[in-house]
């Protein structure tokens, strides 16, 4: 019985039972018969699905927020708290948009066609010391961090800074909304249905807003499931988005990536050095600024960060702290100078 449902399921599921091996299965042609499938369904299905939700997501939270948390809100909070209120939500809503969609179309960044060594045994080229082949995309990423199937890509030399600001500006708009539809959801939820303050209640909103009987004709139990959804949603992307921020944080403080930490397996005692303890790092300040491209020309701060802005990092760092001179000139597009060696 054992042996039969082993050659069932070899043949109807891996299709790679060996005619000259009844009694065991060849793993490796079993492999190469799945992984496309399992590629397919990755980068095809789910990833283009995860793209598509993003927007999504935001759009939903941006629709509470413009149509329930602000007219709500401004009840309850000053003028002069709800205009530069407004202003800062659409600020992070751009950076938020410009930032994503450039970690998706800009391409992590792969190495140049070269006969050096050592080389990719799958691509046939020349694989640096800081590359790695992701199965995924099919190719060679530079400082490959991970795979990300939000953004459908690997995030790696030349996108690694609009994916790092893309969750940096995703946690920061969801703890603000935690924050400001305080309110809201505290009469709306907490509160629901035992006061009067709700927001179908209010006849100053039912007068000025021309979606209010949108939102409030099917009851005040739609709003209060709206209202719940949005904020759980936030708070959860805010606290999960937050520590992963954090996370990215610390590495780049140390010029290391996600996956050059698992590959050079550092200490415990190190990695909580690391982690409770980033800014003491030597290199501090100059793996941040060749990270955010701020060593170039006369970029600030102010102009190439805080606000959206497509210029490229001006180097990047090995795994090991070693440089490679041949892979810093016009990684992602432009000339760049050689970054330092980190210990």
């Amino acid at each position: 019985m054992r042996h039969l449902t082993r050659r069932l399921f070899g043949k109807l599921f891996c299709c790679c039972h060996r005619k000259d091996s009844p009694n065991k299965f060849n793993l490796v042609i079993c492999f190469n018969r799945i992984f496309p499938i399992v590629n397919f369904l990755m980068r095809r299905v789910l990833g283009r699905f995860l793209y598509l939700k993003v927007y999504c997501i935001l759009a939903f939270v941006l629709f509470v927020s413009v149509a329930i948390v602000i007219p709500y809100e401004s009840l309850y909070k000053p003028f002069w708290v709800m205009i530069p209120l407004c202003f800062f939500a659409v600020y992070i809503a751009g950076n938020l948009l410009f930032h994503f969609n450039k970690a998706c179309r800009v391409g992590p960044g792969s190495p140049k066609k070269s006969d050096l060594l050592p080389r990719c045994f799958i691509c046939n080229n020349h694989k640096p010391v800081n590359a790695h082949h992701c199965s995924i995309c099919g190719i060679c990423v530079l400082n490959m961090d991970h795979h990300c199937i939000w953004l459908n890509q690997c995030v790696g030399a030349c996108n690694h800074r609009y994916f790092l600001q893309f969750i940096g500006f995703t946690a920061l708009g969801c703890g603000t909304f935690v924050l400001a539809a305080s309110n809201t959801f505290y009469y709306n939820y907490w509160k629901a249905f035992t006061t009067n303050k709700m927001f179908c209640d209010s006849d100053v909103l039912a007068k000025e807003l021309p979606w209010f009987e949108f939102i409030c004709g099917h009851g005040p139990s739609t709003l209060v499931s709206i209202i719940f959804a949005a904020y759980l949603l936030c708070l959860i992307v805010f606290v999960m988005i937050g520590g992963f921020f954090y996370w990215n944080f610390v590495l780049i403080s140390f010029g290391d990536t996600y996956l050059g930490v698992i590959i050079n397996a550092p200490t415990l005692k190190g990695l909580v050095n690391m982690f409770f303890f980033p800014c003491r790092n030597e290199h501090f300040h100059e793996n941040w600024r060749r990270f955010l491209g701020l060593d170039v020309g006369n970029r600030t701060f102010i102009r190439h960060i805080l606000l959206p802005s497509s210029h490229d990092a001006s180097g990047y760092f090995e795994w090991t702290g070693r440089v490679r001179d041949d892979y810093n000139n016009k990684l992602c597009g432009e000339k760049k100078e050689t970054p330092i060696t980190i210990v």
